[in-house]
């Protein structure tokens, strides 16, 4: 995959601050609060149109924002100055919204962005998804699902890769089925997708993939034996459906591989950045 990635490792000037155009709604005038995204881009408009990424956020699917500056500026930074537009999104969150909702969301993201990016100076033809946790279980299954996406007016070619950082819903039933009744990752899990097997199918990015997939990088946690197991079987299914997927352990925490991701330093960027240039 060739995307363009400019990194320019010995500037020592600080760039300049993105620009934040904050809760663009993404699903019409009559869309829930939760159904907007912010917007950053580069302080000077560029000639040539950027790549976009889209951020997702985590939470266990019931909680999580857009704007929070521990887990978004950091890569807000690092992207723009690397010459993409930005956009952070809210979803829905369970248990008000069970799935399908919080994908449809995602979706419409996309479709927007898409929609509206020749007015940002974004190229509509090359969007990047990332996702952390529960963001990273709703950006595969966007990104694998291609008639979810044309049902929201998105080509699904236009998304060229995607990135996950240790997410463990890749086949959900089968995270779901040894769980103890009543327990927080039980009801979390049931929640936000009930505890209907065909319906946890349907949101299992393992179960959804069309032919052609964009390209992955799928980043998890090394002490997490559920992220291990359910990011090696994403990277088969995918490999199985004619994509490429790579799949890296991190000696970090749940936490930490989201908060340090844009650091200059962090090594979840690195790999970030070498995928980016493939």
């Amino acid at each position: 995959m060739k995307a363009f990635f400019l990194l320019i490792a010995s500037v020592t000037l600080a760039s300049a601050a993105p620009v934040v155009q904050r809760d663009l709604p993404y699903a019409g005038k009559q869309s829930n609060p939760l159904q907007a995204l912010d917007l950053y881009l580069p302080a000077e408009k560029s000639p040539k149109p950027r790549p976009i990424f889209i951020l997702i956020h985590g939470g266990g699917w019931s909680a999580g924002d857009k704007a929070n500056s521990h887990f978004v500026d950091p890569k807000t930074s690092w992207l723009v100055d690397g010459g993409y537009l930005v956009a952070s999104i809210n979803y829905r969150l369970a248990p008000a919204v069970k799935h399908p909702g919080q994908v449809e969301d995602v979706c419409r993201a996309i479709a927007w962005m898409q929609k509206h990016a020749a007015k940002y100076g974004g190229d509509p033809e090359r969007i990047y998804l990332l996702g952390h946790s529960a963001g990273a279980q709703l950006a595969a299954l966007a990104a694998v699902d291609a008639p979810r996406l044309e049902a929201a007016g998105v080509a699904p070619k236009s998304i060229r890769g995607v990135v996950l950082l240790d997410g463990a819903g890749y086949d959900i039933p089968l995270q779901y089925a040894p769980m103890r009744e009543g327990s927080l990752m039980e009801k979390m899990y049931r929640h936000a997708f009930t505890d209907d097997p065909e319906k946890q199918r349907d949101a299992s990015p393992v179960h959804r993939i069309t032919d052609d997939p964009p390209p992955f990088l799928i980043l998890f946690v090394a002490r997490r034996p559920d992220s291990k197991r359910q990011s090696h079987l994403l990277a088969e299914a995918l490999i199985a459906k004619g994509g490429k997927a790579k799949v890296l352990p991190v000696d970090k925490t749940h936490g930490t591989i989201n908060a340090d991701c844009g650091k200059p330093d962090d090594p979840v960027t690195k790999a970030i950045n070498a995928f980016l240039r493939r």
